[in-house]
């Protein structure tokens, strides 16, 4: 593990930070390749993702705070405690209302971000891995299991690296969703795709993740990620009766 990667001075540059932001520039720019071919102007990416990084940042920790309301050392601003739920609801907000001043119909943006959100993602889960930061899962014996003695939230005992399984599926579910642009341009199409299969790969992370259920036998995640995947199927499901007017096709 190497939470941090070097230090200039007083500067110090961390891991999580790092691949965060190496994951905001992969999506922006095959957001903006995505952008050109559907005949946009690509450089409405850069107001998409940041709108994206600013909200989902700031949708994370807030609910990270509420949720931890309790802990007398808790802060507002902090350098750690954020929830990908949290964060998924701050960037929705914000990438539509910059979509709208951009004039980019909101269902064309969905599908332009689904493949975006996927790399971004499994970039980001790089920095996890790195950091060592607890987001690692329950006690394991399988040959790949790891310890993080030198993490931010240190343990020697073996677990399932889960972050490293998100990264590779995030990447396997980023280049299906970039091949399939051209067959599902209908708006949100590509989107609902996108949820409902980052939706059951929460889901099923959660099985060997270290969170506590908090309904039905479920964790939180767990009960979002339903979510999450009920309304995929519902934007496929819905898509068939809305007007194409929306869709782009993409420049071949």
């Amino acid at each position: 593990m190497r939470p941090e990667l070097f230090t200039v001075g007083p500067f110090t540059l961390h891991a999580f930070g790092a691949m965060l932001a190496l994951g905001l520039v992969a999506a922006w720019w095959f957001a903006r390749k995505d952008l050109s071919d559907r005949r946009y102007d690509p450089d409405d990416a850069f107001w998409l993702v940041g709108a994206a990084g600013i909200g989902g940042i700031v949708g994370a920790r807030l609910y990270y705070v509420a949720d931890n309301w309790g802990d007398p050392g808790l802060g507002l601003i902090s350098g750690s405690g954020l929830t990908w739920y949290g964060g998924l609801f701050g960037g929705v907000v914000a990438v539509a209302a910059v979509a709208k001043a951009r004039e980019v119909p909101l269902g064309v943006a969905a599908n332009i971000g689904a493949p975006a959100i996927a790399i971004g993602y499994a970039i980001g889960r790089i920095g996890c891995q790195l950091a060592g930061d607890g987001d690692y899962g329950s006690a394991s014996d399988l040959p790949w299991a790891m310890s993080y003695p030198e993490g931010t939230v240190a343990t020697d005992e073996l677990v399932h690296p889960t972050p490293i399984y998100e990264t590779l599926s995030m990447i396997v579910l980023f280049y299906a969703l970039w091949r399939l642009r051209g067959r599902f341009d209908r708006p949100w199409a590509l989107f609902g795709i996108w949820a409902v299969a980052a939706g059951l790969e929460r889901f099923l992370i959660e099985f060997v993740r270290r969170n506590e259920p908090v309904a039905i036998g479920l964790t939180a995640a767990q009960l979002t990620a339903v979510g999450l995947v009920a309304v995929g199927v519902a934007l496929l499901a819905t898509g068939r009766r809305w007007s194409t007017s929306g869709a782009a096709t993409i420049a071949g």
